[in-house]
């Protein structure tokens, strides 16, 4: 094992252990530590094929928990978004969604702290539903990541930390989407394939390792948890965009 497959399989180790805490952040998580070594393409699709051998461990550990009326309704609201967002990419740069996304996030991480400091938690509302749904599917569609936004909606209206972890799992098909079509565009090659054999299993340790702990984890731990990730997700965005308005 090499020096950078030895770096890939810690932060996602890390990555996936956030990851089994929480029900989504693994890539949040791992793929910032690892640029910060390896600035390569590959590992973005190593780090997608890990993020979907995590998911299957996710879905055998929470799907029980997955709250299928409202997850349905939630991804059908997304589907146009989804189709948005991938239109809107061939037309304005990756980095301007990108700084959307991350300003999106920031103001968000704002309104939370303030809610919290008035010791309120925003209702859950329709309209909340059907903004989140949709920017979910766009951003899934234009950048690939609709996580943070789903953590968005379920930290804004106070999810309970197991059926928020159940709701997370229902964008696991959109990970194996974009594994096929990184296959299809020929990203799939040898050096991903056995760096991923090292990796997948550094992950599903990662997972494993979380399990003792995630029934000692307190609601409002699990949401503070959820503010981080959607920091750490705003910081990385806002750095990989930063160069395109100020460089």
């Amino acid at each position: 094992m090499d020096f950078a497959t030895m770096v890939i399989s810690g932060a996602w180790f890390i990555g996936a252990f956030v990851n089994g805490l929480t029900g989504m952040g693994g890539a949040l998580i791992s793929l910032p530590l690892i640029s910060l070594v390896i600035p390569s393409k590959s590992v973005i699709v190593i780090s997608l094929m890990t993020g979907a051998a995590v998911g299957i461990m996710s879905f055998i550990c929470y799907s029980k928990l997955i709250p299928r009326r409202e997850a349905l309704e939630y991804w059908l609201i997304a589907l146009p978004g989804l189709v948005l967002g991938a239109w809107t990419l061939k037309l304005v740069d990756m980095q301007i969604l990108q700084m959307l996304l991350a300003v999106i996030l920031a103001v968000n991480i704002a309104v939370q702290l303030f809610q919290n400091w008035l010791g309120t938690c925003m209702a859950p509302r329709r309209l909340m539903k059907y903004l989140c749904a949709f920017f979910t599917g766009f951003f899934g569609g234009s950048l690939g990541i609709p996580g943070p936004v789903m953590a968005m909606y379920a930290s804004l209206t106070c999810m309970e930390k197991d059926k928020a972890r159940g709701f997370f799992i229902s964008a696991i098909p959109s990970q194996y989407l974009n594994v096929a079509i990184a296959a299809h565009n020929g990203l799939v090659t040898a050096h991903v394939l056995e760096t991923a054999v090292w990796v997948i299993p550094a992950a599903l340790l990662g997972f494993a390792a979380s399990c003792p702990v995630v029934k000692r984890i307190k609601q409002e731990t699990f949401r503070k948890a959820l503010l981080v990730l959607m920091a750490i997700a705003s910081v990385s965005l806002f750095v990989k965009s930063a160069p395109y308005f100020f460089g």
